[in-house]
């Protein structure tokens, strides 16, 4: 109750609650309560506007880097509440901000400073923006002479700072499991300090003085990688570790600093990892020293083994977060890039300390060691990701199953107390249940998946049949590089079989270079490779975006009406419309029938009323169970002629949220609900996904 009365953000959330803006553009004043700089330049602020606390963003060249904690701003802007994930994969950002007491967005299109901070704001600022620079002339020596590939891990691993990070080294990191080591964690500062209490035994000072001397050091890697959330915890757990006598004492002592200076921390995941690996390695690590006894002679690497193995089921609860597969390589590659990455940061403070006093000619030099194991951390990593994709098949993860594993192992290792046997029944009972699913699963597996992707405003579906994958439409050229590169990663898919490219809109095709760009993707089927109007606009957006028109077009596979795809024995495509590509607009779009296990559902594009009816005419369409609505449901398409015609049982539209062009028309919605059918929409529901 103390810890709760006491604290600022608490009360912050009452007020959220409360309140609720309503999204509206207004002038604001704002009180910048936090300011994390990063090493690429970028800024993240977050400002309290009359009790409503909201991550700050901005649009055009407004300049947030003259903002203090403290200072005072007038802002005119207006309140946005983040949105959910719409597909499987996708990062929580809305979840992620809520765990830090943040329910809004606050989008300022003008920003002006009406008052500084006060004085003692004014110097804790004034510090931390000195360990910040302090951070950057660091990390400058000591990268001096590497290329960007390197310098982004030193700043990731070791820093903590995963700005300058290739989007490809994250998505790596996230598939291998390893993405916690992008965020300087406990696993980090037993690197940084690893040599320190060697030296104070040697050194014996005093119980009383070896803490003192440990803590100034832990506040000063604090100070080197940033004292965000994570480093802050890792600091004062790895300090309390050391001067509390107990491993249960420096963890409780730990919790409720942590909390009293932040509820919310309690409910993050990091808050919980940390602790859940600290409390197994305490329960479990005994144990499994004990089952180690042919290490006996090399009892030092025996006890490292056994924490790092009883850390990795304290955290595997959380595997959800971390990754989207859990097998035994993955479980390898984890323990391994721990150990890598303990060992870089290891070397990384005499690196530092030697570029520091050296010459600029022998930073390379000194640098050297702690790079070896970041680039070895880069190989295990990529070996990792390579394992997770060529393994993938069907719905990624199991909760459950590795919940009751874990619930199993647990128990097994820990020591005796009075209800063990009752528990360990009770969970082998579980795990029984949940092995025979997975049996079941194996024997008998999903055939299909289709998913409807939420892309905003645009078309995405993904079809899964087995280890073959198809798109047909891939949203903008961002949702492409965002969303559905996530989709893909989410069910293992590294390249895609095939897409079909309905028309050249860029809410249709756009994402489909993208994915081409990245070699996501190996062959693209559209009814219009020639040159108008259309085209011409669309490559020249890719342009703008420094993309190569030329580049795309190799992609593309000229299709027409007749032309069958067989994606698997249960899922086949067939293109009905057109039957020779007329134009790259609305009225040429593909229309495709799929066949999935014998469920039918038609994809109709862009077209209007003028190509459903050609349709009819031609005697093209029948009944179907599926109708994915053509150009998000807008009132010129999907007329009653053509739904009586087709009669779905089901109809998908794809949408974007408060949209300017106000799909799906009312009247649309109307038509299909007069035919008697369930009507789902991405920009409610998110991605509608079908399982067979």
């Amino acid at each position: 109750s103390l810890i709760l009365a006491f604290s600022g953000s608490f009360r912050i959330l009452s007020v959220l609650d409360a309140r609720s803006p309503d999204g509206s553009k207004e002038l604001y004043t704002g009180i910048v309560v936090s300011c994390e700089r990063k090493l690429s330049g970028s800024v993240k602020i977050t400002a309290v506007f009359d009790g409503v606390r909201a991550d700050l963003r901005t649009y055009g060249d407004i300049d947030l880097s003259n903002l203090t904690p403290g200072m005072t701003f007038k802002a005119y802007g207006k309140f946005k509440q983040p949105d959910p994930p719409g597909n499987p994969g996708e990062f929580d950002y809305q979840g992620y901000l809520k765990s830090k007491g943040i329910l809004y967005v606050f989008n300022a299109e003008s920003l002006q400073v009406s008052s500084v901070p006060a004085k003692p704001l004014k110097i804790l600022f004034s510090f931390s923006d000195l360990c910040f620079n302090a951070r950057k002339h660091l990390f400058e020596r000591f990268t001096m002479g590497r290329n960007a590939e390197v310098k982004g891990l030193v700043a990731a691993v070791c820093l903590g700072d995963s700005s300058l990070s290739d989007e490809r080294d994250i998505r790596e990191f996230k598939l291998s499991g390893c993405s916690h080591l992008l965020a300087v964690s406990g696993t980090h500062f037993a690197g940084f300090l690893a040599v320190l209490p060697c030296v104070l035994s040697v050194l014996s000072p005093g119980r009383k003085k070896n803490s003192i001397i440990y803590m100034f050091f832990a506040f000063i890697t604090g100070c080197i990688t940033g004292w965000s959330e994570s480093v802050t915890r890792s600091a004062f757990m790895s300090a309390a570790g050391f001067a509390c006598k107990d491993t249960a004492s420096a963890m409780a002592l730990s919790a409720l600093v942590m909390m009293a200076a932040d509820p919310f921390c309690s409910v993050r995941n990091g808050f919980l990892m940390s602790f859940s690996a600290c409390i197994a390695i305490r329960l479990l690590s005994g144990r499994i020293f004990e089952m180690l006894s042919f290490m006996k002679e090399r009892k030092g690497l025996a006890m490292a083994v056994s924490a790092q193995a009883a850390a990795m089921i304290g955290i595997m609860p959380f595997s959800g977060i971390t990754q989207t597969r859990y097998s035994m390589i993955q479980f390898a590659v984890q323990a391994l890039g721990g150990f890598l990455a303990k060992s870089a940061c290891m070397m990384f403070v005499p690196g530092c300390i030697l570029s520091m006093l050296f010459k600029d000619a022998y930073c390379t030099f000194f640098s050297a060691p702690s790079t070896f194991f970041l680039e070895l951390l880069k190989k295990t990593v990529t070996l990792g990701t390579s394992y997770s994709i060529k393994t993938a098949s069907g719905r990624p993860f199991e909760p459950f199953f590795v919940l009751c594993l874990w619930a199993f192992i647990s128990l097994k290792l820990m020591p005796g107390f009075a209800f063990k046997k009752m528990l360990l029944k009770v969970s082998s009972f579980f795990l029984a249940i949940c092995t025979g699913f997975l049996i079941a699963g194996i024997v008998r597996p999903q055939r299909a998946e289709v998913i409807f992707a939420d892309v905003g405003q645009g078309d995405c579906c993904l079809i899964v049949a087995g280890k073959r994958s198809c798109l047909i439409d891939c949203g903008t050229y961002e949702q492409g590089e965002n969303k559905v590169i996530s989709l893909l990663d989410y069910y293992g898919i590294d390249k895609v079989d095939a897409a079909f490219m309905t028309h050249w809109d860029q809410d249709h095709a756009g994402g489909l270079a993208a994915l081409a760009e990245q070699g996501r993707i190996k062959s693209i089927y559209t009814g219009y490779t020639g040159s108008d109007q259309d085209t011409q606009a669309f490559e020249k957006s890719l342009v703008a975006r420094s993309c190569d028109p030329l580049m795309f077009r190799r992609y593309l596979t000229f299709t027409k009406a007749g032309d069958e795809y067989l994606l698997s024995d249960n899922v086949k495509l067939k293109v009905i419309y057109p039957s020779s590509g007329f134009s790259g607009g609305n009225p040429g779009s593909l229309v495709i029938l799929l066949d999935c296990c014998g469920t039918k559902m038609l994809f109709t594009g862009d077209i209007a009323f003028e190509t459903e009816d050609a349709l009819i005419s031609k005697g093209l369409v029948s009944d179907v169970d599926i109708l994915k609505v053509a150009h998000h449901g807008s009132r010129y398409s999907s007329g009653n002629s053509f739904l009586e015609k087709t009669r779905p049982e089901i109809s998908v539209i794809s949408a974007g949220k408060n949209n300017r062009y106000g799909h799906p028309s009312p009247y649309t919605l109307k038509r299909l609900e007069n035919t008697g059918s369930r009507i789902y929409r991405t920009d409610r529901n998110g991605a509608v996904i079908l399982s067979f």
